[in-house]
């Protein structure tokens, strides 16, 4: 059993695959279908329709606002995504403003870049930096400064709350990647074999996760992203993981799924979720700061390796244009897909992520408008981004004393030679919606009606 783990250890860590790579990447989400197809409840027919970006704006320190930070075909200037906006007072979340209920422990979500910097400007950008950050993986794990060498970075975490606590863990997995070789973009719409990082089985890989974090806090190859939390916020965030467990959610290594809807997610977006459901953060503020967000046009994807000419529904299939309007595929429907066209990836029509050669989708009952005639929409977290985030948050509070990002104020610390930001939201009360019914779009609040 222990041979078998090392040796899938090993595969994950060492080989330079850049279809794993980008797999991996797709894997940044979570779950299953709702009941309608937008935030406002309009049914799955009527999902074609652009639905009003209702999510609250906020402005960096620049006065710009935020939500063009990531629109699409756009690689992502991580240094760009600002804090600003105005801090969240924590007391008021408490049941009475007077009241506060004693600080019990705290949540760590440990971000981790990739080795070196992708390029998500195009589908082609995309391959070349997934390919040059295994090789620099590789090398960091060669010089002991990591165990893992997480080409397209990760997200770990652990919740230290005595008898209510999550162990160090976080969403992996992959495999069978070659099975999409010939898919183009079709393979971050994958479902592959999924796991946690705490399972001891030949499944898990939790000794060198736990030998992973050590090595990178030494040798400062990760960020610290923590939050001061009450009992109440404890067992909260404790059932959300029992259930995720309970359901096999985690089996489901897969970036078109939403992880509080326990369909699967990817490691970015497992992170977030966590944070989400507590209710800790703004997911309206969250998903522009965290998170790559685009359309992927029809001609970019096929399903050769797939036994169905579709790929499923996952709630991860939300985007916000260069203008803020939010786009929602409509719920339940299935991505189509051909079985019969080879897409080869460095191809000229991958240097974009739209063109003339996507044709509209054939879907019967359904009639799509705007961009999704031919073109699905997509978001996924991005360890890189999270981690870019941090370190900028740290570097404000380093110098100001404090610095206030995602309406919630942050310190900063150094633990052994890693940077670490701390949000005291011990008065934050978790919130109370049931894990699967929050808003189907992710640049709303999820309790967001």
């Amino acid at each position: 059993m222990l041979d078998r783990q090392r040796s899938r250890a090993a595969r994950f860590r060492t080989r330079p695959r850049p279809a794993l790579l980008l797999a991996a990447f797709g894997a940044a989400c979570a779950s299953a279908c709702s009941s309608a197809a937008t935030g406002s409840g309009t049914s799955a027919s009527d999902a074609s329709a652009a639905v009003d970006a209702g999510a609250p704006k906020t402005r960096d320190s620049g006065g710009d606002t935020r939500r063009d930070a990531t629109r699409a075909g756009d690689s992502g200037s991580d240094a760009g995504r600002e804090t600003g906006s105005a801090p969240r007072d924590a007391a008021t979340d408490a049941p009475d403003a007077g009241s506060c209920p004693p600080a019990a422990g705290s949540l760590i979500l440990y971000a981790i870049p990739p080795p070196s910097a992708m390029d998500w400007s195009t589908p082609n950008t995309l391959l070349n930096t997934a390919a040059a950050s295994s090789l620099a993986g590789s090398s960091l794990v060669s010089s002991g400064a990591a165990v893992m060498s997480h080409e397209i970075g990760h997200v770990n975490l652990e919740l230290d709350c005595g008898g209510t606590s999550i162990p160090l863990t976080g969403q992996t997995g992959g495999g069978e990647e070659w099975v999409s070789g010939a898919d183009g973009i079709g393979i971050l719409f994958r479902d592959y074999p999924g796991s946690l990082n705490e399972m001891t089985d030949s499944i898990g890989d939790n000794a060198d996760t736990v030998a992973d974090i050590a090595a990178r806090q030494a040798s400062g190859k990760l960020t610290r992203i923590k939050f001061v939390v009450n009992q109440q916020m404890c067992q909260r965030l404790a059932d959300f993981h029992a259930q995720y467990v309970t359901t096999q959610a985690y089996t489901h290594y897969d970036a078109l799924m939403r992880p509080r809807r326990f369909q699967g997610a990817g490691c970015a977006i497992f992170g977030a979720g966590v944070v989400d459901v507590g209710g800790l953060l703004r997911r309206s503020l969250v998903t522009p700061a965290w998170a790559r967000t685009m359309f992927v046009g029809s001609a970019r994807f096929a399903n050769n390796g797939g036994v169905n000419a579709y790929y499923e529904y996952g709630s991860e299939l939300v985007t916000r244009d260069k203008s803020g309007v939010d786009w929602i595929w409509p719920a339940g429907v299935t991505v189509p897909a051909s079985q019969l066209d080879v897409i080869v990836m460095e191809s000229s029509m991958m240097d974009t992520w739209t063109g003339p050669e996507d044709t509209p989708f054939s879907i019967s009952g359904v009639t799509l408008a705007g961009p999704m005639a031919s073109a699905v929409p997509f978001t996924i977290y991005d360890p890189q981004l999270v981690a870019a985030w941090a370190e900028q948050v740290w570097s404000e509070a380093t110098a100001n004393g404090s610095a206030v990002s995602l309406e919630a104020t942050w310190t900063a610390d150094t633990v052994k030679a890693v940077h670490e930001i701390t949000y005291d939201a011990h008065c934050v009360m978790p919130q109370t919606i049931p894990f699967a019914s929050d808003n189907d779009d992710l640049f709303k609040d999820s309790d967001a009606p």
